[in-house]
């Protein structure tokens, strides 16, 4: 038996989606005040142009790394916003005195296959 075929109708089409995973890891024990600067961050990132989404996760096997997940319309349209003054303004309310782990931050451009 072969498959019904899909109905035109039911196939909508997807906006195009660019999503950038930042993975880092907290070495001085402030990883509560780092989620606390997310929860209170001023959204200055809703505010660029082609910014759909952003998630914040905590691995449960390692709660003091921090992916930051963010979904965009393009590509162009990430880079714009990392490559302008709208990017060092979102990242202000940084905890003073935080300190990665050494090697263990990266930053990856993800293009979106399906949904």
């Amino acid at each position: 038996m072969t498959p019904a075929p899909i109905a035109a109708a039911a196939v909508r089409p997807q906006p195009t989606a660019f999503v950038v995973v930042s993975q880092f890891v907290v070495a001085n024990g402030m990883i509560e005040q780092v989620k606390e600067a997310f929860r209170n961050r001023p959204g200055l990132v809703e505010l660029a142009e082609g910014f759909i989404r952003m998630e914040v996760l905590t691995p449960l096997d390692c709660p003091e790394e921090i992916w930051l997940v963010t979904w965009w319309a393009s590509r162009d349209s990430y880079r714009r916003w990392h490559h302008g003054h709208s990017y060092r303004e979102s990242h202000e309310g940084i905890p003073k005195g935080l300190k990665l782990v050494k090697g263990q931050t990266r930053i990856r451009e993800f293009g979106r296959v399906s949904c």
